[in-house]
């Protein structure tokens, strides 16, 4: 499709001087209209919308100088260049050409070529005018799809941000309260989330005249970690046999995350049962080691039994191991984002500085041990990038 041609619009009462301009500037390619009276030509010239006008000063009715006015105050044209056609050379008729609102001027009966080089210059002024126009345009239509895609994100993140409160809210509901005790225990807890929702989970029961202990930690984070978590606690309370051996649990708890979980996910976990003997069994699905105060040794100990993670493959064989605790002795247990955490230098943070303040602390309440441990982790300066969930547990034996 060829390119439009420029649009000008001649006004002039004599019809010589139309017939003249009019042929000298079609064949320099331009499309011309021409009136030979300025209300003629204001019609003509909001009907062809033109690039440029070329009045002459002097007409009778409306000269040229109303025709300026009335083009630079319809908004319809004032963005036109308005050329004036004065007199001979007169300073009069050029300074009220300008003041009218012409563009330019060039007198009447000029060299030809002069008066084609004004229109050259004022249809260019005409064109940038018209690209800055259509950038505004385009930017403005640009800012309304920006805005109301905002809007929409905006919309949506709030929906969004309300969806994972309310999950956040349940899943705090299926965390046990902070605080347990029995005749044969006393448990402080700590859950601290790195995200809205967190991967890391415990739960603490009695079950059968048995008290059971559960801490897990469910690869990523966020809606798809929360939903494995509630699965996990839907499992614990429902499938939890007190004839059954711990391993033959962890391997059943095992074959029901491979099948119900995301290909991706995975956890890790530690399970122990508490008989009235003084038994705690346990069984270990890959989970960090876990600590043991003994009261009557003074020290602290450390248990690691790597094992098998859940959820990763089928028919896996777990382990059951079981130890004799006393009066006195305390279990602390945890999930891997404590051990994870790593200071601005690089350096994590040690476990032994939990066995140190579980042996400073051996006298004293749980809750004073529990309190010392949380504000030692508290204050370990970990960066934002080595912050992960963190779960633990003080259980102090009866």
């Amino acid at each position: 499709m060829p390119p439009r041609r420029e649009r000008i619009v001649v006004i002039d009462d004599n019809m010589n001087d139309v017939q003249f301009i009019q042929r000298v500037l079609e064949r320099k390619g331009y499309e011309v209209a021409w009136a030979t009276s300025g209300e003629n030509g204001l019609a003509i010239a909001v009907e062809k919308a033109p690039d440029c006008i070329l009045v002459d000063y002097h007409m009778p009715g409306m000269d040229g100088y109303e025709v300026a006015r009335r083009v630079k105050s319809d908004p319809r044209l004032q963005t036109v260049p308005v050329l004036m056609l004065t007199g001979a050379d007169s300073a009069e008729n050029v300074i009220g050409g300008l003041e009218a609102g012409a563009d330019d001027f060039v007198v009447k009966g000029s060299d030809i070529e002069v008066l084609l080089a004004r229109v050259r210059a004022l249809l260019r002024v005409k064109a940038y005018q018209d690209r800055i126009v259509e950038q505004a345009e385009q930017m403005r239509r640009l800012y309304e799809e920006i805005k109301e895609k905002s809007d929409r994100i905006f919309a949506l993140n709030q929906r969004m941000s309300k969806d994972l409160d309310i999950a956040r809210r349940v899943q705090e509901a299926l965390v046990p309260r902070g605080e347990f005790h029995s005749s044969q225990l006393e448990i402080l807890s700590a859950y601290i989330p790195s995200e809205t929702l967190s991967g890391d989970f415990y739960d603490y029961f009695i079950h059968q005249n048995l008290t059971y202990l559960f801490l897990a930690d469910v690869s990523g984070h966020g809606l798809p970690a929360a939903i494995l978590v509630s699965l996990l606690k839907s499992y614990i309370h429902t499938e939890t046999d007190a004839t059954a051996s711990l391993a033959d649990f962890m391997t059943g708890l095992n074959d029901f995350l491979f099948t119900a979980s995301l290909p991706t996910q995975f956890a890790t976990a530690q399970l122990f049962r508490l008989d009235g003997a003084g038994t705690l069994r346990y069984s270990n699905a890959a989970h960090p080691a876990f600590l043991l105060f003994q009261k009557s040794k003074g020290r602290t100990e450390m248990f690691e039994e790597p094992g098998h993670l859940l959820g990763a493959m089928p028919g896996m064989d777990f382990e059951e191991h079981a130890i004799s605790v006393e009066s006195g002795d305390t279990l602390f247990t945890y999930t891997d984002g404590l051990t994870d955490r790593r200071d601005s230098s690089g350096v994590f943070y040690a476990i032994e500085r939990v066995s140190a303040i579980l042996e400073r602390s051996a006298g004293r309440s749980v809750s004073h041990m529990y309190k010392a441990i949380y504000d030692d982790v508290a204050g370990f300066a970990a960066t934002d990038e080595f912050k992960d969930d963190i779960a633990f547990v003080v259980t102090r034996f009866k």
